[in-house]
């Protein structure tokens, strides 16, 4: 990306990566001590050259999404691995615009932590939007559990560092709860699905992706913090009483928290509802798996 300065090539990567950043997410992700008019003023450059455009959000800063343009100079970069998509400016708009920032919101709250630690996470720690193919329980019907975003962070406690890998499934208080635990059987399957094939040597599925089983975060967002309280509480009573799910605790961690609670205290705290494990006490989202975890 010869024409661009610094800012503008992280820039362009990060919203290629991410779908849809808002100009003050862009500031707090690439450049936390850049003016916000810097950041802004920067973003329209990048929307004068036909890089990035950027879509006006009622009382809130302005969202940007990758242009065409813009998405082929970051593919030739090599920077990132290509995505498999692009998002039209009326589909922005409609359908995944808050759902998607709200995910990016997810992922700078863990930025932030590492900051603050010392940790490792940055602006391109997540994956949004990452399938996973299973077949179910009898192996007869082919399924798919698609995580809004996968997370890598790498904790340092006391220069003890290890890799904790998460799937992030955000809700907007849109799905029914009922719905919300169909999703945690769906990565039980995802954990248990062992493809019949000569190469598979007998292993689950996510062992060629994952060193271990990344622990689920369901991180509910879009509604006052006494509703998404009171959906956690109904999302755990539910998952406790589906047939298979709650005996699935010694296999998938399954955590809950609210997006404030992850931003303020921050993941280090005790902010998340154990949803398969029969202590409902919170826990913080890096807590070390028991020894039977995979």
């Amino acid at each position: 990306m010869p024409r661009l300065d610094p800012f503008k090539r992280e820039a362009l990567v990060v919203l290629y990566w991410h779908r849809m950043v808002s100009t003050e997410q862009m500031g707090r992700m690439i450049a936390p001590a850049t003016s916000i008019r810097t950041v802004q003023h920067k973003l329209l450059a990048l929307q004068a050259d036909g890089l990035a455009d950027g879509l006006y959000r009622h009382h809130a800063s302005r969202t940007w999404h990758v242009t065409e343009s813009g998405a082929a100079l970051v593919e030739e970069s090599g920077r990132v691995d290509a995505r498999p998509y692009r998002i039209p400016r009326e589909a922005a708009v409609e359908l995944l615009q808050d759902h998607a920032l709200d995910v990016v919101e997810t992922g700078l709250a863990f930025a932030a932590e590492a900051r603050r630690r010392g940790d490792e996470c940055g602006p391109l720690s997540w994956t949004p939007e990452v399938a996973h193919r299973f077949r179910d329980g009898r192996g007869r019907h082919q399924g798919v559990v698609i995580a809004d975003a996968v997370l890598d962070y790498v904790l340092d406690e006391d220069g003890r560092r290890s890799q904790r890998t998460f799937f992030i499934e955000l809700d907007r208080a849109t799905m029914p709860v009922a719905r919300l635990a169909q999703k945690l059987r769906s990565y039980v399957h995802y954990h248990d699905y062992i493809p019949g094939k000569p190469n598979s040597a007998g292993q689950p599925a996510w062992r060629s992706r994952y060193a271990r089983f990344p622990r689920l975060l369901i991180v509910l967002s879009g509604a006052a913090e006494h509703v998404l309280e009171r959906r956690l509480a109904d999302l755990r009573a539910y998952a406790q009483a589906m047939h298979g799910l709650a005996l699935a605790e010694d296999r998938v961690c399954a955590l809950g928290t609210t997006l404030r609670r992850l931003r303020d205290p921050g993941p280090t705290a005790d902010i998340a509802l154990p949803l398969l494990a029969e202590s409902g006490a919170p826990v913080s989202v890096f807590c070390w798996p028991k020894a039977g975890e995979s």
